[in-house]
């Protein structure tokens, strides 16, 4: 299961945005993905994995357009496009979750792996079967600076305790604090 934590969403704006990326680039994104942006724009994606034909990698996020983080604006589409493909999200490394345009690849889902002359690599027919293919670990309870600052100073470890170490926890609960993750499902 998938589950997202999916960025803001301004409907009219982000199904004027994906009529513009279609416009502007000469293609027409398969309905299931444009289904998939007007309902979550994309999103972030901790601890999710997916294994498919021998190809298994992590995915950071998927990408949205409009003003937000992960946005599709800030991508050099027409790379893609001559390529027939559509990049759909990323992960650590910098490989990509493509989506196909053309030439019998349509709706189509590949892993494009840069590390590998960027070649295309099948993963499913369409991006519902993708999103079955991926698991996601639910982000938990996200304890406070002081809550981990007692279970150390209990387990006898206070010693641990330094401001650059209290910077880490402030990172982690800014990144995942506020988090609000669903499973991705698409009608």
């Amino acid at each position: 299961m998938l589950l997202i934590s999916k960025f803001l969403i301004d409907n009219e704006n982000v199904v004027n945005e994906i009529m513009k990326i279609e416009k502007e680039n000469d293609i027409s994104l398969p309905l299931e993905y444009k289904k998939f942006i007007c309902k979550y724009n994309g999103g972030r994606t901790p601890d999710t994995h997916f294994k498919i034909n021998r190809i298994s990698s992590d995915i950071c996020a998927f990408y949205g357009v409009g003003e937000v983080k992960y946005s599709l604006s800030k991508i050099d589409l027409s790379e893609w496009i001559e390529k027939n493909a559509f990049p759909i999200a990323y992960d650590i490394y910098g490989n990509h979750i493509v989506i196909g345009l053309r030439a019998g690849k349509t709706g189509k889902i590949y892993f494009y792996d840069h590390e590998e002359g960027y070649r295309l690599k099948e993963l499913t027919d369409n991006l519902t079967a993708f999103f079955k293919c991926c698991k996601s670990k639910k982000i938990g309870y996200i304890p406070s600076i002081e809550e981990r600052e007692q279970l150390l100073i209990k387990n006898g470890k206070e010693a641990n305790i330094t401001d650059s170490l209290r910077k880490a926890w402030q990172s982690e609960i800014d990144l995942y604090g506020d988090m609000v993750q669903e499973e991705v499902i698409i009608d």
